[in-house]
């Protein structure tokens, strides 16, 4: 682990081994059963990274940035959009032409993402945060990313069930220490 990396030092290095599996899988024939197991990787690292950006970025960004509000809801947008179609790739069988439509869609959709983030928001969120405050900040999304299932949800990242606890795909410990958490959803 990088203990001196901080967060946006972090999230970047997600975005680029996305990147580069995105290269990987494009460099298979289409009937190859690693498509499915890099489709199936790239699927679990997007929703580590968008989990760890939804707690400890979009916070931050929706806090100080000026603009804060919309950017965020403008990347929690995208985010949406982009575990659409994770949840669709999922159960799709490799070597269909809908496969090889949804990974197309998908490697546009985050590579577009990703580099609008490198180059707007996280140089924004930079320049109103600390060196410490970003070290701190990306322990805790390690963190995040380690306790998340991986598995796209079902509803927007922003909502909760009716009963207020989180969703049922992620494991016991991680529902019940966010619904204990102090200012978690209660």
């Amino acid at each position: 682990m990088h203990h001196d990396e901080d967060l946006l030092d972090q999230l970047t290095a997600d975005h680029q081994a996305v990147r580069i599996h995105f290269s990987e899988l494009s460099g298979l024939p289409g009937g190859d059963p690693q498509r499915k197991e890099l489709a199936d990787l790239v699927t679990d690292q997007l929703v580590r990274h968008t989990r760890a950006e939804e707690e400890h970025l979009y916070p931050l960004a929706r806090d100080r940035l000026a603009d804060g509000p919309a950017l965020v809801e403008r990347e929690l947008a995208d985010h949406r959009a982009v575990e659409a179609l994770l949840t669709d790739l999922r159960p799709t069988r490799v070597g269909s032409p809908h496969f090889d439509r949804l990974v197309a869609r998908l490697t546009e959709e985050v590579t577009r993402h990703a580099s609008e983030e490198e180059a707007q928001l996280f140089p924004a969120v930079r320049a109103v945060t600390t060196e410490a405050e970003l070290r701190v900040l990306a322990a805790r999304a390690r963190e995040t990313k380690e306790l998340s299932s991986g598995r796209p949800r079902h509803q927007r990242p922003t909502e909760r069930a009716a009963d207020r606890l989180p969703p049922p795909e992620r494991p016991l410990m991680e529902r019940l220490r966010e619904f204990l958490t102090p200012g978690g959803p209660h």
